[in-house]
């Protein structure tokens, strides 16, 4: 079988599976749609959209309008070696869909320490509708090990001119060297432990978006990203909201040097993002974007009540 055949077939896979995905998305009543909960600052600043291999000292930053997101490893220790490992920063669409799950379940359960109900990785990601097994799986046991090993701090500049800074380690409880399974990085832990500082910001500043959206654009990240800063910005909207080009790439192209590279991708990610959420007011031109109020993905009455 020739290379282009393996390549369509895989194509056609993706596709009925996308295909599949739009459909349940639109049969779903809105009321009914699963949600997932972000922090606010991540409907600003965003996590790498790909994996960037920093020196251990370094961090990831990225920074727009009054926000600023930055992302520092921290070192592990390997007691199998007594070596000090840096595992990397969280990226990609994984990273985002695990921390909305996991920002869920916590408010769910009114808890900072999550009780995952299910005895492994592979069964906690069917659950969640986030695997078809194989890769993902490895993917997912990567980014939650990132996640554990990394502290984000998230700025904000008021009017005055002073900046708000929260120093939060995201994930704790997992033991990412298990001796037990020496072969296998992170243990699986039934609870997930959130930090504290980071507990305390998502119960003060939630917003919903919705899962059944989010599995429709999982294979571009830079669509999701736009997703979610529609879902929080749109339904706020008192008057037309309008942002031009080079303040577009700054929110969603930081990792493209050229501005033409971005406005072709951008276009393709609204694409994306408008077959999910079709409720979703937004035009471009070739000056910028314009952005109107719009309904949420999740009907206020369908967002979670916090204890």
């Amino acid at each position: 079988m020739s290379k282009d055949s393996d390549n369509e077939k895989k194509l056609s896979r993706y596709a009925e599976s996308r295909m599949r995905l739009v459909m349940d998305s639109f049969n779903t009543p809105r009321d009914e749609r699963e949600h997932l909960y972000m922090p606010v600052a991540l409907a600003h600043v965003f996590f790498p959209r790909r994996d960037v291999k920093l020196a251990p000292a370094k961090s990831w930053k990225h920074s727009s309008g009054d926000f600023s997101l930055r992302i520092k490893q921290v070192s592990v220790e390997n007691p199998r070696t007594g070596e000090e490992e840096f595992l990397g920063v969280p990226f990609g669409t994984q990273a985002r869909l695990l921390l909305g799950v996991i920002n869920k379940m916590a408010l769910q359960q009114g808890s900072n320490k999550i009780d995952i109900e299910a005895d492994s990785l592979t069964k906690f990601l069917e659950k969640i509708k986030l695997t078809d097994g194989g890769n993902q799986i490895k993917q997912a046991r990567n980014q939650i090990a990132r996640l554990a090993s990394s502290i984000i701090s998230v700025s904000y500049r008021q009017s005055d001119g002073s900046s708000l800074q929260a120093n939060m380690p995201i994930v704790k409880g997992f033991d990412l060297f298990p001796q037990s399974q020496p072969e296998q990085m992170l243990l699986w832990n039934r609870h997930i432990h959130l930090s504290l500082d980071y507990w305390d910001e998502l119960q003060k500043h939630p917003f919903p978006v919705a899962l059944e959206h989010m599995l429709i654009l999982k294979g571009n990240v830079r669509a999701i990203d736009f997703y979610t800063f529609l879902s929080y910005r749109l339904h706020s909207l008192k008057k037309p909201l309008f942002l031009n080009w080079t303040i577009m790439k700054e929110i969603f192209g930081n990792d493209i040097a050229r501005m033409d590279h971005f406005k072709e991708k951008m276009r393709n990610a609204a694409l994306l993002v408008k077959v999910a959420y079709p409720d979703a007011k937004f035009s471009y031109d070739s000056n910028g974007w314009t952005f109107e109020n719009s309904p949420t993905p999740i009907p206020k009455k369908g967002v979670l009540i916090l204890p």
